[in-house]
């Protein structure tokens, strides 16, 4: 029954192929967001006027919101 539901299997490949890019892509905006706090408290950068998240919801926020452009 290989094929019978196409428009099932492929959006089951790009569920995968959305969760394997935010997987690769997290611990580099993970990275970028350490290194922009770090800046910022030795004050080489604005902080900003958004509120402060801890650097792990921010990574999440900043993938959550540059992935899906891929997939447009």
């Amino acid at each position: 029954m290989n094929g019978s539901h196409p428009h099932r299997d492929r959006r089951r490949a790009e569920q995968r192929e959305y969760r394997l890019i935010c997987v690769a892509a997290y611990p580099l905006f993970l990275a970028a967001m350490i290194v922009q706090r770090a800046l910022a408290l030795f004050g080489l950068v604005d902080a900003g006027p958004t509120p402060r998240r801890n650097v792990f919801s921010a990574a999440r926020a900043a993938t959550a919101s540059c992935i899906p452009f891929a997939f447009r």
